[in-house]
């Protein structure tokens, strides 16, 4: 069945979410097509349908005019993920056209997708920055993955982004459990040395997240060795002129950061986007079908209004900047005011006293210990947080029967429960 809207949600217009923003925006767009489905992937993702594709750029191109129209200054930084936004560079060419950006350009590419014509196209539509969806350089590990390409184009991608953008991130997935198996010892470290090897800007390690609704299922984390591993690398980046940016990135000196998670406002666009705005979180309909019905009939494709007020939205603001790397209070305040800040202070000063933060210019920083803790924190807010979330948005998949069949990877009642959703949702949800 459909996610179904409230009446508050559906009377939201462009002017109003907008307004609602508490200082400058970045701007995320989700294209949710791909070739085929990653079975370990747990982002909103249909199959390729040219007739479905038409309808949603149709779609797309509408709310991000809606947009616009109101907006009286650039954003600062474009985003483009999915899925595989590559899949359309015509589309993509025109979605790039539409938003004016103050900052970087970036898009998420498949590696198969990463040759020189193709990487050319990207540059010259204004893109200043890919991430290279790698995953690994080992064929075994992208086997176990059931990745659409093999470890020769992942390196080929890389390898020829290189150069040609500003910035290159790879993304690099590991789980210790393999990495523990005869089948694949050393491999994860064998695949970021070989990234900082090749000078990429940024290298992100994420952790295989082992959502309920995917065809992966449920699983437990050796969560000491995947500190330990993150560990080894810290060291080998150290070692290879490369430094820990954050939880889970490790960049280049020198090099840019690159992420799509850590801005501090950001408004979403297509179908399974969100939108954070400072004391206001937006989600986008997932449904291909439930997202362009909603614009179809001129309305904002929003399912989901958390209202977080105050404090909420600076517990959200504070947590993402610790994936950061630490809390800048000082911003906090600015946001937020004095008695905010004042209580983050207090909150965060036995966080120094137990050594996983220290003081910094404007606020803290996280120490190796703090980097490991909020290893921890970051799976339990997946898990309690996003997973049921998007488990209860992803059944609008099946509210269609065209949608139907492309929707068989997700299984939303095999998905967490996540009591801090329920509770979150009953304080939040407008």
């Amino acid at each position: 069945m459909s996610v179904a809207e409230s009446s508050t949600v559906a009377a939201l217009r462009p002017a109003v979410v907008l307004d609602s923003f508490d200082g400058p925006m970045g701007a995320y767009v989700h294209v949710p097509f791909c070739e085929r489905i990653c079975p370990f992937c747990p982002y909103n993702k249909v199959r390729a349908e040219e007739h479905l594709a038409q309808r949603y750029f149709a779609a797309l191109h509408r709310e991000i005019d809606w947009y616009v129209a109101e907006r009286g200054v650039p954003f600062t930084s474009l985003y483009i993920g999915g899925g595989t936004p590559t899949l359309y560079p015509d589309e993509l060419a025109e979605v790039i056209r539409q938003i004016p950006v103050s900052g970087e350009r970036a898009v998420e590419v498949l590696p198969t997708h990463g040759t020189v014509e193709r990487l050319d196209r990207l540059a010259e539509m204004g893109i200043t920055a890919v991430s290279i969806g790698a995953q690994s350089f080992h064929d075994g590990v992208l086997h176990q993955l059931r990745r659409p390409h093999d470890a020769a184009a992942s390196r080929a991608a890389v390898e020829n982004a290189l150069g040609r953008f500003a910035l290159v991130d790879v993304d690099l997935i590991v789980d210790v459990a393999w990495e523990d198996r005869d089948a694949f010892p050393g491999a994860f470290i064998d695949d970021v040395r070989t990234c900082f090897a090749l000078g990429v800007d940024q290298v992100s390690t994420y952790p295989l997240m082992r959502f309920g609704f995917t065809p992966f299922g449920t699983a437990r984390h050796d969560r000491r060795r995947e500190h330990a591993v993150l560990a080894q690398v810290t060291e080998l980046a150290e070692s290879m002129g490369y430094e820990r940016r954050s939880v889970w990135t490790f960049n280049r000196r020198g090099a840019a950061p690159y992420t799509s998670i850590t801005r501090r406002r950001f408004l979403g666009m297509g179908a399974g986007s969100t939108s954070y705005a400072g004391g206001d979180f937006y989600v986008n309909h997932f449904g291909v079908g439930s997202y362009a019905d909603a614009i179809e009939h001129g309305r904002l494709p929003v399912a989901r209004w958390l209202h977080l007020g105050r404090w909420g939205g600076a517990a959200y603001d504070a947590f993402w900047q610790a994936y950061s790397g630490g809390v800048d209070v000082e911003q906090l305040r600015q946001s937020y005011g004095q008695v905010v800040a004042a209580v983050a202070r207090a909150g965060l000063a036995p966080l120094v006293l137990a050594g996983l933060l220290r003081r910094a210019a404007g606020g803290y920083r996280l120490t190796a210990r703090g980097f490991d803790a909020y290893h921890d924190l970051e799976r339990w807010v997946t898990y309690q947080l996003i997973e049921p979330l998007w488990a209860e948005m992803l059944t609008e998949h099946a509210a269609l029967p065209c949608e139907e069949t492309r929707a068989r990877w997700v299984t939303p009642e095999r998905a967490r429960s996540g009591r801090a959703w329920s509770l979150a949702r009953r304080l939040f949800e407008r």
